[in-house]
């Protein structure tokens, strides 16, 4: 397929994990023969001066698209998804959108028709998982759709830090990211029976002041670190994917999302060669299963229980497995498989 483009922008930080799938997303397209029409690439903290750049630069993008082209657009994409939409139908071209988010899953957000309108506007969506997938076919979606499985991760290791052998008896599962609230679901944990697990947690939002016990408790706090250094900081035997403030299920907006979404947090715990924990009802619980790279909990009052009942060979069948996923992820490999696809219908 010839004149295939995409329009880079301007994000926040080269090192912030927000931008970071987006920002892989780029990369994996220019790794696949895509060309970027647009500015490079930047990393301008400055929100109005990088709004600006980024307008520029998209402008700059839309007039050198080359007609009855193929754009590849990602969604959401600030406030100019909807330019680039025009520019590309200007050009008379045929549109591959990534989503991202979707904001009418987002319960705050409410539902929303108009988004369902503009993504009708591509020929084809990437999306994140069959759950994501069936929900768009509930809304008569109109173009194709393809599955991306899980988001990749790109990565080049900052440090070289030992890693703690794994002690099978009491395994290490990391939570790593947003915390949350006082009331996150992490300060009950010690509520629950702890027996062959403790939970090292690396990110912002701890409060000290809601751990329930001043001593023995299963919680350890490692602190904050750099997007580009938490991956080689990071040092445990199982990645948590949960949210809320309950034990028993993923709750408010975040948890709920979880039933669609491909939390990029499982990406990264991948990349640390760290097998999955996840809420059993979360939409990438199947893709734990299917890949058998760790274990799906209904409860996280029941995670004593399953973590204790794991054999040494179950672990490291686990780890093995994440080794060969961890490979695909760090090369681009699930984008590139999905882009292959589209492009085959196009």
């Amino acid at each position: 397929m010839n004149n295939k483009v995409f329009i880079a922008r301007n994000y926040r930080s080269k090192f912030d994990a927000a931008g970071k799938a987006k920002m892989d997303c780029e990369t994996i397209l220019l790794n696949n023969g895509w060309r970027n029409v647009g500015f490079k690439q930047t990393w301008i903290s400055n929100s109005l001066l990088g709004t600006l750049i980024s307008a520029i630069g998209i402008t700059w993008g839309i007039l050198r698209i080359p007609k009855n082209s193929y754009i590849c657009l990602q969604y959401p994409f600030n406030k100019f998804y909807g330019y680039c939409l025009w520019g590309a139908k200007r050009k008379n071209c045929k549109v591959i959108t990534i989503v991202h988010d979707v904001k009418s899953l987002k319960g705050k957000y409410g539902y929303s028709q108009d988004e369902i309108d503009t993504l009708n506007e591509s020929d084809q969506l990437i999306v994140h998982n069959k759950a994501m997938r069936t929900w768009f076919e509930s809304q008569n979606i109109k173009p194709d759709m393809y599955e991306i499985g899980a988001f990749d991760y790109l990565h080049e290791p900052k440090l070289s830090l030992p890693k703690v052998a794994i002690d099978y008896a009491n395994l290490r599962i990391v939570f790593a990211g947003n915390m949350g609230s006082k009331q996150s679901f992490i300060y009950s944990l010690d509520d629950t029976e702890t027996a062959g697990f403790t939970m090292d947690l690396y990110g912002v939002g701890f409060y000290p002041e809601s751990v329930k016990k001043s001593e023995g408790s299963v919680l350890n706090y490692k602190g904050m670190f750099p997007a580009d250094e938490v991956i080689d900081r990071i040092d445990g035997d199982f990645g948590l994917v949960w949210y809320g403030e309950s034990l028993d299920s993923c709750d408010g907006v975040a948890g709920q999302y979880l039933k669609y979404n491909n939390p990029h947090k499982l990406s990264l715990y991948l990349l640390c060669e760290m097998p999955i924990v996840i809420w059993d009802k979360a939409a990438m619980a199947a893709f734990v299963t299917e890949h058998d790279i760790g274990i799906t909990v209904s409860s996280l009052s029941e995670l004593s229980s399953k973590i204790t009942s794991l054999s040494k060979e179950d672990v490291e069948r686990f780890k093995t497995n994440v080794k060969a996923l961890k490979l695909k992820l760090e090369k681009g490999e699930l984008l590139s498989a999905a882009l292959r696809s589209a492009e085959a219908e196009l």
